[in-house]
């Protein structure tokens, strides 16, 4: 089968960080606050929406989140170890490219600017009031289903079979994706790689494969 579109995660896939929890304790939540939130969110007691809408409450209660101070914390990221060289790998070999996350638009768009990835989808979009304080955190809906939703949307786009797809990421949101494409990709130890088609170690694995 001949490969098409590569499809990467974000946090902790291409960047090092977990933007959303550096995110959180910066707008003045405890370690316990977030990891309570997602306890809740993983036994259903709370929908994706919802833990945003908790977080958006938060937020702007604490009064940390202005524009400037959400941006400071959101661009401090570091890339993976390999990731922009095997991104380069990846298109001299004539493969598509995308990045696909349930992080922020504007963090999403950045990387993938940088990266020169040309297809980029996001869940989340921060909407700010005229003093540059946050207004309100829009997402699209359950974080699985709209990874899931926005993938095939492209492969229509690009009509592609999604099963020509390889998705590489991490997090719990990714096994849709896995599932949908077939060909999920993860790190080894990863929480999702019963999920995986293949485990790497390393970014640069992907050349062993691809």
């Amino acid at each position: 089968m001949k490969f098409q579109l590569v499809c990467f995660d974000l946090n902790k896939t291409l960047i090092s960080e977990n933007t959303w929890y550096e995110l959180n304790l910066a707008m003045g939540m405890t370690a316990e606050e977030d990891q309570a939130l997602f306890a809740l969110y993983q036994k259903g007691e709370l929908t994706y929406v919802d833990w945003q809408k908790e977080l958006e409450r938060i937020y702007i209660k604490n009064g940390k989140a202005t524009r400037e101070n959400i941006s400071k914390v959101i661009y401090n990221y570091t890339y993976r170890v390999g990731a922009k060289e095997v991104i380069e790998y990846l298109k001299s070999k004539g493969y598509t490219l995308a990045l696909i996350s349930g992080s922020i638009d504007v963090l999403v768009e950045r990387v993938a600017r940088e990266c020169g990835i040309s297809h980029y989808l996001a869940n989340n979009t921060f909407v700010y009031d005229k003093n540059n304080y946050l207004k309100e955190i829009k997402c699209l809906g359950g974080d699985v289903e709209v990874k899931g939703l926005q993938l095939r949307q492209l492969c229509e786009e690009l009509k592609i079979d999604i099963t020509q797809v390889v998705c590489v990421g991490d997090g719990d949101n990714d096994f849709e994706i896995f599932k949908l494409s077939g060909h999920g990709i993860t790190f080894e130890g990863s929480k999702i790689e019963p999920y995986a088609w293949k485990t790497i170690g390393q970014l640069t694995d992907l050349r062993l494969i691809l």
